[in-house]
């Protein structure tokens, strides 16, 4: 049985291919009017995002830096400091993060609220005076309320399940966006281009930085979608390459004789299996039989913000039980790695921050150009704005910012054969 190509019947009919284009438009249009709007919102908060720390700690100076005075205290001192401070739930500190800038504090959290609505709460410590400077919730200061809401509506998960759905769905129609885009290309570089002044001008905004924007922003929506639905893309690449897993069963074996090591010594044994490496964090052990977790940040990973490398030490000994390096990871486990980087730009260092910023807020920029579109084609076309017999329709079907009308046939063989 014969089965007929659309694509080249396409390319063959232009009726089919102005068909196919109209529906790409519909798509486009509807995509981006339902869900424009959701999208401007998760990306101007992303652009606020891009730059958090750096604000957090401008708007809350006297919680988050330090004047730098005196001598640095040790981790375990920081850690009992913190755990002096904190009030309510478990005692036991979860993790200790080292100062993110020079003049920074050390952060430690703590689990909090209850089973059906847990809380994690961050107790800031000088590192010179081992003072709390005041502890918050995460999700209740501004720049983590609006990390909440860039990612999940501030609606829990199912914020993030929506989140996530609109990013499939942008994806779609930066996709259905450049196809319309591409036969204005195929004419010349002036009409994919160029920004003209009058009636055309929101449209040749529209378009212009859509393409202009388009790859950038699907590379963003993409990973923002995988940091939505992880497990998705986990079990997807799980097919074609090995995931590797954190280990979960490992425990230290009490000893009557020995004390638990401090946080310093283990941060010191664990320091001996990446020596050039830059401490991040630290796990303490949960229980007797639990075991240090110390995070480093080796100089060639592609995260600036968190540290990948990871030491699973016995609390008693100091042996050292697993060992996670960037340098061993799968090809699946070195994209996972690339996504969050990908996404707030710190894989290209300043320059990617920068440029995430910006594109950030072409959303804003598109939505608004695109509905003022919209809005002028629901309205009656003048016959003034009606193209001459001599013009190519299709191309001027894609162009027009009144709307589009199917091309008479002499216009439709004028195209075929041109």
């Amino acid at each position: 049985m014969n089965t007929i190509d659309t694509t080249k019947l396409a390319d063959r009919n232009p009726a089919v291919r102005f068909r196919l284009r109209k529906l790409w438009l519909l798509a486009h249009r509807w995509l981006g009017l339902t869900i424009g709007l959701v999208f401007v919102l998760i990306g101007l908060t992303g652009s606020l995002l891009v730059f958090d720390h750096a604000i957090d700690e401008q708007l809350n100076s006297d919680l988050l830096l330090t004047n730098r005075s005196g001598q640095p205290r040790t981790v375990a001192e920081i850690i009992v400091a913190a755990e002096a401070f904190y009030d309510d739930g478990d005692k036991q500190a979860l993790s200790v993060s080292r100062p993110r800038v020079d003049d920074g504090v050390w952060t430690v959290w703590f689990a909090g609220g209850t089973d059906q609505s847990p809380k994690y709460i961050a107790v800031h410590v000088d590192p010179y005076s081992a003072s709390v400077t005041g502890q918050r919730v995460w999700g209740e200061d501004l720049m983590s309320w609006i990390y909440r809401l860039h990612f999940q509506l501030v609606a829990g998960r199912i914020g993030s399940i929506i989140v996530g759905i609109i990013g499939v769905l942008v994806l779609l129609s930066i996709g259905s966006g450049v196809l319309l885009w591409w036969p204005l290309w195929k004419h010349s570089w002036r009409a994919a281009l160029a920004i003209r002044r009058g009636r055309r001008f929101n449209y040749d905004i529209h378009k212009t930085f859509g393409i202009i924007s388009a790859s950038f922003l699907a590379v963003i929506t993409f990973t923002g979608v995988y940091m939505e639905f992880p497990a998705v893309f986990r079990s997807i690449a799980g097919v074609f390459s090995e995931v590797s897993k954190e280990p979960r069963d490992l425990t230290s074996e009490p000893h009557e004789s020995r004390k638990p090591l401090s946080p310093d010594e283990a941060i010191t044994i664990a320091r001996s299996t990446f020596p050039n490496a830059k401490f991040d964090h630290l796990h303490p052990p949960a229980s007797e039989n639990g075991t240090y977790e110390v995070a480093f940040r080796q100089p060639d990973e592609v995260q600036t913000s968190y540290g990948r490398s990871q030491v699973f030490l016995d609390q008693y000994s100091g042996r050292v039980l697993s060992v996670r390096s960037p340098a061993d990871f799968s090809a699946a486990d070195a994209f996972f790695a690339w996504q969050f980087p990908l996404h707030n730009g710190e894989a290209f260092g300043l320059m990617g921050r920068w440029a995430v910023l910006f594109f950030g807020l072409t959303p804003a920029l598109l939505y608004i150009s695109g509905a003022i579109v919209w809005w002028r084609k629901r309205r009656p076309r003048r016959s003034k704005n009606r193209p001459s017999s001599g013009q190519s329709t299709l191309v001027k079907s894609v162009a027009d910012t009144d709307g589009a009308r199917l091309p008479p046939a002499k216009e439709l063989v004028s195209e075929a054969t041109r």
